[in-house]
């Protein structure tokens, strides 16, 4: 029997995603700005806040989108820069898969054991409605392939 195809994703920039991290880092510098803290350390929070915002919006804008996502039946991600640099992977177990928010954990194929997961954070406004669908559907019912010869870990 033939396997399903991958699943084949073009995410958008976020607009909730950016109201979200903008709302957080404003609340964030109110915050700082009301305790009673010295003049340089409220400085050195903005500068962090700051940070985490750029950061962020980046993430959810900019580079930080991949142009093209591939998902298999199999648990198996191929993410595709919009530079052109494509990384295989697999997704993890701590993935997250609900109603309006669905992150993908992913580690890339050869990474260390100390190595970072990348996520993927997924919004209803980041793609279509259908194919949001179809992701969900894949990311709860779709098993990693289990190779026998090797005492049951996960191939790949």
């Amino acid at each position: 029997m033939k396997p399903p195809s991958r699943l084949r994703l073009e995410p958008r920039p976020s607009r909730i995603a950016c109201v979200g991290i903008a709302a957080g880092c404003v609340a964030l510098g109110v915050l700082t700005l009301l305790l009673p803290l010295d003049a340089w350390t409220k400085a050195v929070a903005f500068l962090v806040i700051g940070g985490v915002a750029a950061r962020g919006f980046w993430r959810c804008t900019g580079g930080g989108v991949p142009a093209l996502v591939h998902v298999g039946h199999d648990r198996r991600i191929t993410t595709s820069s919009r530079d052109g640099r494509s990384q295989d992977g697999a997704i993890l177990d701590d993935s997250y898969v609900g109603a309006w928010v669905t992150t993908i954990v992913w580690r890339r194929d050869r990474a260390s054991c100390l190595a970072f997961a990348e996520s993927i954070l997924i919004l209803p406004d980041t793609l279509p409605a259908e194919d949001f669908r179809r992701l969900r559907v894949l990311l709860r019912y779709g098993r990693a392939v289990v190779d026998e010869d090797t005492s049951g870990r996960v191939a790949g």
